[in-house]
């Protein structure tokens, strides 16, 4: 992908060799590296100055920008699964479990730098604070486009879930519904990535310019907007198969990881508002028309998960071969922790077993119930693999928005930039959306 963007950037670049091959050739030979880095800016400098109304859009002498940004960013990744029923001991008829997990990440805080020739650049970011992560991007913005890339990497131990568990009311025969949201800590974390491309084109681009809102290298003098159209592409990948997380996978309908791409089709409006000198206030709505979503689910099998759904009955083999053992309640109450990591409390059973073996025994089927121990060990606690289910979504509608506040003297400038996106995502057992949004704090100055 990284491949694929850079060779939309330099596509522009090699339309303007193509005209004058000849004289290119001769002044790269003549005068080596120094004519082709004359050639590309002139190039780049010709293209910005071309077709502009100067009343409205005005060059900056110094061609080069360097910006250090604090940024503060957050991901949130709402997730729905359903178990019916038939999974569970002597479930009723619409009886189940409503696993809604929330990855919902730290607000991080990040430092980094960015640096570009006319509004074409790169830049790269570190997590300093909340959850750990990096970002790169890519950036291409010229006179009548806009072309941006966008990796981000992160990790999350402490995702929210909101468990609904419905069942059937002995007494009345009625449906009901009991659950609780809370933090659901994790041993290893959720490993995610994200990787958006986006590309507009601007139609008033003599009278309005997105470099001047975006990466200040041009300035806008006087306020204009423009409509712009243009295709985007969207990838996640959120991957939680870690074995001391089986009890996750398994609420998540044995789901351990999940893939996403998207590819989109976006029109909107994009405006640049100059209140006074050196002022500039940008704002930039861009909706859009998902018209390709595939959805890849990988799909994990455990011990654990065989126990905790092994079926009760005299009769059932299942039931010979993953008794549970008859630990007191108020023992067990001491040993399991519904706050803590699933792997904890298995450790917790396990030394509790090997010191209390010779007074336990297992439960006879007229004593089964939910309040004793399965005897899970650390294998248990082992992910087998077993298939993937690969679904492509319907069409959909996302959303992106963009804010600027900016202010530039002399050759410096700072500014405020905000972004928020959102996309949705469907598969045959679970559904969600991802809400994204980063807001920088930049200072920069040309030369």
């Amino acid at each position: 992908m990284r491949i694929i963007f850079i060779s939309m950037l330099l596509a522009c670049t090699l339309s303007g060799f193509a005209q004058n091959s000849a004289n290119s050739d001769s002044v790269a030979s003549k005068r080596g590296l120094k004519g082709v880095y004359d050639k590309v800016t002139t190039f780049f400098d010709s293209t910005r100055v071309r077709g502009h109304d100067p009343r409205y859009i005005e060059m900056p002498k110094q061609p080069w920008s360097v910006m250090v940004q604090n940024a503060y960013d957050q991901t949130d990744l709402k997730m729905n699964s359903t178990m019916d029923g038939s999974q569970f001991p002597k479930a009723e008829p619409g009886e189940g479990i409503d696993w809604n997990p929330r990855i919902l990440t730290k607000v991080s805080t990040s430092v980094g730098a960015w640096v570009g020739y006319r509004g074409h650049g790169i830049g790269y970011a570190v997590n300093v604070g909340g959850d750990k992560g990096t970002s790169l991007t890519l950036t291409s913005t010229g006179k009548f486009y806009s072309l941006n890339f966008r990796y981000h990497t992160f990790k999350t131990d402490e995702p929210e879930v909101d468990m609904k568990i419905h069942y059937v009311d002995e007494e009345t025969g009625e449906m009901g519904v009991v659950g609780d949201k809370d933090s659901y800590s994790l041993m290893d974390p959720i490993k995610a990535r994200t990787l958006y491309l986006n590309g507009f084109y601007i139609f008033n681009y003599k009278r309005f310019s997105y470099a001047a809102a975006r990466r200040q290298a041009v300035i806008q003098k006087r306020s204009a907007g423009s409509p712009i159209a243009g295709i985007s592409f969207f990838h996640s990948k959120y991957a939680f198969a870690n074995n001391l997380d089986a009890d996750f996978v398994m609420m998540m309908s044995k789901v351990g990881t999940i893939r996403q791409w998207q590819a989109s089709v976006s029109a909107g409006y994009s405006y640049n508002w100059v209140p006074a000198k050196g002022w500039l206030i940008n704002a930039t709505v861009l909706p859009s028309l998902t018209f390709y979503d595939k959805i890849k689910v990988s799909l994990y099998d455990s011990p654990y998960s065989r126990k905790t759904f092994a079926l009760s009955d005299d009769d059932d083999k299942d039931y010979v071969k993953y008794k549970k053992l008859w630990v007191p309640e108020d023992d067990l109450k001491n040993i399991w922790n519904n706050d803590a990591p699933e792997a904890e409390n298995v450790e917790r059973l396990n030394q509790y077993i090997a010191e209390n073996k010779e007074d336990l025994h297992y439960c006879e089927p007229d004593e089964y119930d939910w309040n004793h121990a399965y005897l899970f060990t650390e294998n248990d606690l082992t992910l087998e693999p077993y298939g993937t289910q690969n679904r492509n979504g319907r069409v959909s509608i996302n959303f992106d928005a963009r804010a600027t506040v900016a202010y530039q003297w002399s050759r410096y400038f700072v500014s405020l930039y905000a972004q928020f996106d959102t996309f949705s995502y469907r598969y045959k057992t679970g559904h969600g959306h991802i809400n994204d949004w980063s807001a920088k704090a930049s200072f920069g100055v040309r030369f």
